[in-house]
């Protein structure tokens, strides 16, 4: 968790696109499938309890502490991101045969 969270499909390739999981996760958020303000990592940190976790070593009460401030970090970082006006590029995406979009 403290160096970088993988998706599983971060491999993802179709013989033609080098960064298909990066054009496929930046339009899936643009629109609105999956986003990095679903709080799956909060729901996590909710439904394992982790904050009630009792008898934790300092390393444990560290790691504990870590843990359930990524969640609104994480939701900071993106509605910073989000407010950035920054334009976006425009690629074109092998999986709709090239068309060009918007990531």
């Amino acid at each position: 968790m403290k160096t970088k969270i993988t998706m599983p499909a971060h491999l993802m390739y179709d013989g033609q696109e080098e960064n298909l999981f990066e054009h496929f996760s930046a339009v899936a958020q643009r629109l609105g499938v999956y986003t990095a303000l679903d709080d799956i990592l909060e729901f996590l940190v909710k439904r394992w309890n982790i904050a009630g976790l009792t008898g934790l070593s300092g390393e444990g009460r560290r790691a504990q502490d870590y843990l359930c401030s990524l969640g609104p970090r994480f939701r900071k970082l993106v509605e910073r991101a989000q407010g950035s006006g920054k334009q976006l590029p425009v690629v074109p995406f092998s999986w709709i045969y090239g068309r060009q979009v918007q990531l």
